[in-house]
């Protein structure tokens, strides 16, 4: 078993989590295809307003039914010649492999298709530690007019795009788990939920981004019964704390998940 690399709860590295406010930005949708296209736009807006005001931007996606979604994105303009981007979590695997690696994955649904090559890739091993800290060290290599900093030294993405899972996780950022608890310093993260680890942006770093978006619609098989219940407690259940279900620590950055309309949230609750 692997032995845990996160600080106690004396560390300066952890923040006992308080409880969290219903989120603000709410987008009811009634089909997933409605979602899709809401995604769309906003990545679209995002690229455009941040390539304006400063002649860049920096993007951040996930694996899973993200992917997808940027599938059918065709983009509009230019904006992928000027755009840089890296990955809210990505398992520590070879990054050619397209079984495991979002890279891989991304790359064949639409990165080679956009034209996208400004991409910060792992490594490709298998070790968790030295995959966050290489990965770590490429994030600050960028300069800041390819991805600014603020105050606290902690980088500010132009629009993280968020994956959650039905026990709330995002990115690689599991309940209950030390990954969570580290908000002091550090950009990335090894993730030792699963075998072969991963990666993951810190919760600062998803929460600094200008926007921050869960997209949840429709069902598949890894989630048959669709996320009815983990967007239920993501957007406004006030009990939960980060700690217990991780995507509840998002509603200060203006979580918006787009959902079906029809029910309180898609699928049965």
């Amino acid at each position: 078993m692997h032995s845990s690399p996160y600080p106690s709860p004396a560390s300066p590295w952890f923040r006992r989590p308080c409880t969290q406010r219903p989120a603000k930005k709410v987008h009811i949708l009634p089909t997933e295809e409605d979602v899709t296209t809401a995604v769309h736009r906003i990545v679209e807006s995002s690229a455009k307003e941040a390539i304006a005001s400063r002649g860049h931007f920096a993007l951040a996606i996930p694996g899973g039914s993200v992917l997808k979604v940027l599938s059918t994105l065709e983009p509009s303009s230019d904006w992928v010649e000027k755009t840089t981007l890296a990955f809210v979590n990505h398992k520590c695997v070879a990054v050619d492999d397209v079984s495991s690696a979002i890279e891989a994955q991304a790359r064949e649904k639409f990165l080679n298709r956009w034209g996208l090559t400004d991409v910060i890739s792992l490594s490709g091993t298998g070790d968790g530690e030295k995959e966050a800290a290489e990965y770590e060290s490429k994030l600050k290599a960028l300069p800041d007019s390819k991805l600014p900093r603020d105050a606290d030294g902690f980088p500010i993405f132009d629009l993280a795009l968020v994956g959650v899972g039905d026990d709330g996780h995002i990115g690689s950022l599991y309940p209950n788990r030390g990954e969570i608890d580290v908000v002091d310093g550090p950009w990335i993260v090894a993730a030792f939920m699963k075998d072969p680890p991963g990666i993951s942006l810190t919760l600062p770093v998803m929460q600094r981004a200008k926007s921050t978006v869960i997209s949840a619609a429709g069902k598949s098989i890894k989630y048959p019964n669709g996320k009815a219940a983990a967007m239920r407690l993501a957007v406004v259940d006030e009990s939960v704390t980060p700690k217990d279900f991780p995507a509840s620590a998002l509603r200060p950055a203006g979580l918006r998940p787009a959902r079906r309309a029809g029910a309180p949230f898609p699928g049965p609750l």
